[in-house]
């Protein structure tokens, strides 16, 4: 089924007008390469940014999902973060309280290695399954023999109507689902009669990227980008009811929660959600992702005739996504940072720099640390204290 350039892929409407566009982007940031000459040669594609203005949904018209394969090297595990982890475990901790989620049946889609499953089954001694394609039992740390978390390494749609749940999550996937209507569709259909069931969805916040210039994060991965109108439209027009649509993690997440109920016709939600105006936010962000684009590369290029060593913290698809956007070789930059040891001695798509550790730089001895995300500067600041690395901190 090919995507009508101009077509919404959630109301239908003909007249998304494209206000961005890429020409050429690695197709996964979360796939992790032997080699720099690998890691340059990685698939890419372009993104064009659309905005429906009748349903407010953002979406890459040029995304083809062919281009994608989700399998057991891609890698975007935030669980070795320390604040991360405190995130999650106090968003399973309020959905088992609020929901009474205590020997309960718990489905998570796109689950990764188990983390937040694992976290749920603690939280209320409840029987946990996820599904993901990406599942590698080697590298999970949730998952061990005799563990109560079980996973299905497949994509949840082939054998899920087997597995009723009291509850499902699905946590930064549906932003990678080339049709989300007709996926959230078959999830409403798997839940049937049992009008109990409450699903939470995480996905990234578009406004985030507008009107917080979080600009890293337009990746091709990513295919569709929700304001919290459009997903309180997109769950109506599927059948869900949203009880509650809140920004998270200093207004970079976007969570749904929601019950099932009769499926309207209608694409826009009765409820008029906190938002911004989209329409504005859009005419301003082209001129402001060019000007940020310009001060780094300025930036960096100052630094390169002070010959001041820099590396990039977070091997994720902030650091893949402004290392592409500046088209910094790995030798004007040679190592991105990540607390992950999976990524560990790996290489970036597109721009071909090695993933190393924190305890790397106690040789390296950087005079900059370009840290990827502003909410892990506290973290990063005392891991490059304890390193005794004196460098300038700077947040991209």
């Amino acid at each position: 089924m090919q995507l009508n350039r101009n077509q919404c892929p959630v109301c239908s409407n003909r007249s998304m007008e494209v206000f961005f566009e890429v020409e050429s982007v690695p197709v996964f940031c979360n796939v992790l390469w032997n080699s720099c000459e690998e890691a340059v040669a990685a698939g890419r594609g372009p993104i064009q940014l659309a905005h429906c203005n009748q349903c407010d949904m953002i979406y890459n018209v040029a995304f083809e999902p062919k281009l994608l394969e989700y399998a057991p090297g891609y890698e975007n595990s935030l669980h070795f973060s320390p604040c991360f982890q405190q995130y999650a475990e106090g968003i399973a901790s309020q959905l088992v309280e609020r929901y009474g989620l205590r020997d309960k049946d718990i489905i998570e889609i796109g689950c990764g290695q188990g983390d937040f499953l694992a976290m749920l089954q603690r939280c209320g001694n409840n029987h946990v399954l996820g599904f993901d394609p990406s599942y590698s039992p080697g590298k999970s740390t949730a998952v061990s023999p005799g563990s109560e978390v079980k996973i299905i390494c497949e994509v949840y749609g082939q054998t899920q109507e087997r597995y009723p749940a009291d509850f499902i999550c699905c946590r930064h996937v549906l932003e990678h689902i080339s049709y989300p209507l007709r996926f959230l569709k078959s999830v409403r259909e798997t839940i049937g009669d049992h009008k109990n069931c409450i699903v939470y969805f995480e996905v990234p916040n578009a406004l985030y990227t507008l009107k917080g210039m979080g600009v890293w994060d337009i990746i091709y991965e990513h295919c569709s980008y929700f304001t919290p109108q459009s997903l309180a439209n997109l769950f109506v027009r599927t059948g869900f009811e949203p009880i509650e649509i809140n920004e998270r993690y200093d207004g970079q997440f976007l969570t749904i929660e929601a019950r099932p109920c009769t499926v309207r016709e209608s694409c826009v939600s009765d409820e008029s959600w906190p938002t911004a105006e989209t329409d504005i936010l859009i005419e301003k962000f082209c001129d402001a992702y060019s000007e940020k684009v310009d001060f780094w590369r300025q930036k960096l290029g100052k630094l390169r005739k002070a010959k001041k060593p820099v590396v990039l913290w977070g091997a994720g698809s902030k650091g893949v996504g402004f290392l592409n956007a500046l088209e910094i070789s790995s030798r004007q930059i040679e190592y991105i940072v990540d607390i992950n040891p999976r990524k560990n001695g790996r290489f970036v798509p597109g721009t071909g720099q090695q993933v190393v550790e924190p305890e790397f730089l106690k040789e390296y001895r950087p005079q900059v640390v370009v840290i990827m995300n502003p909410i892990y500067v506290a973290e990063i600041r005392q891991v490059i204290e304890n390193l005794g690395i004196n460098a300038e901190i700077a947040i991209a």
